[in-house]
């Protein structure tokens, strides 16, 4: 492990040295470097005879080194791509992806007998601008380069032989042909605007005055126990030493041995340690936000045993378990108004769907063609809405593609023949208006429109790929 950091440490002091004349191979900078497959849940987790191995492709073992091979592999990879400035920021999880992916990928192109000559690896490495002095390839100089960074041209030639073999493997199962139909599409989506009037009819309304016997409450309850069932819910101390403060991080480290419990964090190092209230699984974390993996190894540790200090895009964390209540389902005299609520919210539904069924029906048969005077014949709520384009928050909708794409489908004044059922009550909608899209707009940005659906279309092959080889493999990771 030691000669890895050593490599990396290297090549990111050469690379300072050349900050002026190679912006892009700086890529490494923002690369982070991954310690010893300490991973959530992914490759520590394997189960092996021998603890050296960490996965297993088409039968072969993967182990620790070469996993670091296909880990300097995955930097290497982002070190040499062109991404666009604002796109640049590399996770550990990415780097750990694209070592995984690398593997399945040059199985699969081994499988397939994928071959590349020394012509082409010569061909590409002279492609790569950071080998170039005065914008042309010189060998003596890409060579000094390589003995700065420690690398061995072979073992450099090696990488760039396995990136064309990946690309070959690509080219012969990835095929794309956007249509100018297809751009078009996309370039209404996000230009186009629309206006809508619809009659809403909420759920809570038809809720008010709702009364169910209690006898009812109850029957309902034994019938369905199952869906009143509460997940099992543990409180957490944490601890964040944050990535900035070099000096504690180094401290703590030193004495992780000695740390019993989170609290000594507090009193040994000042650290301020946090308490939650009690979560489940998918629980925002108090401070921390979203955070399932930190749920989840929260959940795998003994009560009152401390974790193991946890590198993450926040800094280094330390978690503790304090409590923890087992999944159970309440007796009916604890939860009698959640199951009157939840009742009374399937009727409501029932109700408001049958009076919006009932509307769609008055608006065939008669063929009305303004629904506000619709809405106050029958005292519903009425709204319309200002413009907005396909990927927008619609007032009093909120953000939902499904009705976007009806919307769009839609003709001026046309209304919708079916009401929408959605989470806050029964929806009845009609265009009002569309704008033209810029024909003269759309052909000077059509090329990028293409690009932009030929990159999407081949991400999505590529993942269909990836777990064809998967599973063709056998792979365990």
């Amino acid at each position: 492990m030691l000669e890895f950091f050593i490599l990396t440490a290297n090549i990111i002091t050469m690379l300072n040295k050349f900050r002026t004349h190679h912006k892009k191979i700086l890529w490494f900078l923002a690369i982070i470097i991954i310690p010893a497959f300490v991973l959530w849940g992914g490759l520590a987790s394997m189960k092996e005879k021998n603890r050296n191995i960490v996965a297993k492709v088409g039968g072969h073992s993967i182990t620790i080194e070469d996993m670091r091979y296909y880990v300097t592999m995955a930097q290497l990879s982002f070190a040499l791509l062109d991404i666009p400035e604002k796109e640049k920021k590399i996770t550990k999880q990415d780097v750990i992806q694209t070592a995984i992916d690398d593997i399945l990928l040059l199985w699969k192109a081994n499988k397939d007998k994928i071959k590349v000559s020394d012509n082409e690896v010569i061909a590409s490495i002279k492609q790569i601008k950071f080998f170039s002095k005065d914008g042309k390839f010189e060998v003596e100089y890409y060579k000094r380069l390589l003995r700065q960074m420690r690398i061995e041209p072979q073992t450099f030639e090696k990488y760039i032989r396995n990136f064309l073999k990946i690309d070959k493997l690509y080219k012969k199962y990835i095929r794309v042909n956007p249509s100018e139909s297809d751009a078009k599409k996309l370039y209404k989506k996000d230009t186009q605007k629309a206006k809508i009037s619809y009659i809403f009819i909420p759920y809570d309304k038809l809720k008010e005055g709702m009364q169910i016997p209690e006898n009812e409450l109850e029957k309902f309850y034994q019938k369905n126990k199952s869906a009143f069932k509460e997940e099992a819910k543990i409180k957490i101390k944490y601890a964040i030493i944050t990535n900035e403060d070099k000096e504690k991080l180094a401290l703590v480290r030193n004495n992780l041995n000695n740390l019993k419990t989170i609290d000594d964090l507090k009193s040994n190092f000042s650290i301020d340690v946090k308490e939650t209230a009690f979560i489940g699984r998918k629980d925002p974390i108090e401070g921390l936000g979203w955070q399932p993996a930190i749920n989840n190894l929260a959940f795998s540790l003994k009560l009152k045993k401390i974790s193991p200090m946890l590198e993450t895009n926040i800094g280094y964390i330390f978690l503790q378990k304090e409590e923890e209540k087992a999944a159970f389902t309440p007796e009916f005299t604890g939860i009698k108004t959640k199951v009157e609520d939840t009742i009374k919210d399937s009727l409501a539904k029932e109700k408001a769907k049958a009076l919006a069924e009932k509307l769609t029906s008055r608006i065939k048969n008669e063929n009305i063609k303004n629904i506000r005077k619709l809405a106050e014949q029958e005292n519903c709520d009425f709204k319309d809405t200002d413009w907005f384009k396909y990927y927008d928050y619609i007032e009093g909708l909120g953000l939902n593609e499904k009705v976007s794409k009806i919307v769009f489908s839609l003709k001026n004044e046309q209304i919708y023949p079916y009401p929408l059922l959605l989470g806050k009550g029964a929806y009845i909608i009609q265009l009002k208006n569309i704008d033209s899209i810029n024909e003269k707009d759309f052909i000077t940005k059509k090329d990028e429109y293409l690009a932009r659906i030929r990159q999407n279309m081949e991400l999505m092959q590529k993942i269909k790929l990836l777990s064809q080889i998967k599973k063709e493999s056998n792979a365990r990771f």
